[in-house]
């Protein structure tokens, strides 16, 4: 397939990096490798906490550090703060419209926006679903599975960049000893299917489920598995808890998926509860 090559990458941030009054520890640490990344076209970020502050003044080093512009910013449900920032390649991307996603439908807010790329049209999705619910994370997905096919006006060509709170469909599922040996007891509704009756299943897939169902397609599907994007920070039992919460997906005829990879680094490791997650891909009419 011939066309234009693009890098998109995202990130939970944790806090905005911002460690009380410390933001060297994590926050410049954080720039310093994104500075480093070559021809990054599209920069989903969440938890930007603290960003809103200073008159963006954090926004303006992210620019200083990457050269990317300020696509869109999205609120949570009850509109405070910057729960999340799309930045993008301002020599190659050029934005028709950009705005959250139906405001008020997802706790922790998404963004779409309809761009070009070199003259080639593509819709840019990125969303944070919910942490705690599996029943949410679904209620959430409906409004992104309506872009798993074409939806005029929007253009047929999509990525979707998300944190989904839970589970790849790479990560095995576990048993109830395991889940009872790496999962607080508290917390394992978090990530497991909730029963009518409040028993407990395995890994809430749902979310994922209604999208690829709905015509979004798997990036990791024919590419080298990409290691966990979550499970490295805790010493407690989360630190067992390895699962690719941070994922892409793709829709459309004219993208092409070339690379999709967790960048993991001992250094990475301790910059955010999350590691970054990056996708390129061959985008054609």
């Amino acid at each position: 397939m011939t066309g234009t090559d693009i890098r998109l990458l995202s990130w939970y941030l944790l806090n905005g990096g911002i460690d009380g009054a410390d933001e060297e520890c994590r926050r410049m640490k954080q720039l310093n490798f994104l500075s480093t990344l070559p021809q990054l076209d599209v920069l989903w970020l969440m938890e930007t906490t603290g960003w809103e502050g200073q008159d963006d003044c954090r926004l303006a080093d992210l620019h200083d550090a990457t050269g990317l512009t300020p696509l869109g910013r999205v609120t949570s449900h009850v509109g405070d703060g910057y729960r999340a920032l799309m930045f993008a390649n301002g020599n190659r991307v050029q934005v028709e419209t950009a705005g959250e996603l139906e405001r008020g439908a997802f706790h922790l807010g998404a963004l779409r926006a309809s761009v070009t790329i070199d003259g080639l049209p593509l819709l840019l999705l990125g969303a944070r679903l919910s942490r705690s619910s599996g029943a949410d994370r679904l209620r959430e997905a409906h409004h992104l599975a309506d872009y798993g096919q074409p939806s005029p006006p929007w253009p047929g060509n999509a990525i979707l960049l998300m944190d989904t709170g839970t589970a790849d469909d790479c990560d095995p599922e576990m048993t109830d000893r395991e889940w009872e040996e790496r999962v607080p007891r508290a917390r394992q509704h978090h990530y497991r299917t909730v029963h009518p009756d409040g028993t407990l299943g395995g890994w809430d897939r749902g979310a994922r489920r209604l999208l690829l169902n709905a015509g979004w397609r798997d990036p990791q599907s024919g590419l080298p598995q990409r290691t966990p994007s979550v499970g490295h920070w805790y010493a407690n039992a989360a630190e067992r808890l390895r699962l690719h919460a941070d994922q892409a997906m793709v829709a459309g005829s004219g993208l092409h998926v070339t690379s999709y990879r967790t960048h993991d680094t001992p250094d990475l490791r301790r910059q955010s509860t999350h590691l970054p997650m990056s996708i390129d891909v061959r985008l054609a009419l």
